[in-house]
């Protein structure tokens, strides 16, 4: 688990070992938790591992 739970969508990548193209995708269409401070997004980690673990299909919703 990480120690900041807010990171930018380079710092999650590592973090979660998902794309970079999958968080911005999320982050845009609203799948991906997270806000937005100008234009960057800070990526809530914990609550996107959870959401995984809970769905692991990701966006597909089947």
């Amino acid at each position: 688990m990480p120690t900041v739970p807010f990171q930018k969508i380079a710092e999650a990548c590592k973090t979660t070992g998902l794309s970079q193209y999958y968080l911005r995708q999320g982050c845009k269409d609203g799948t991906i938790p997270h806000v937005k401070s100008g234009g960057v997004y800070y990526i809530n980690v914990p609550a996107l591992m959870k959401a995984l673990d809970e769905n692991p299909a990701g966006r597909s919703g089947s």
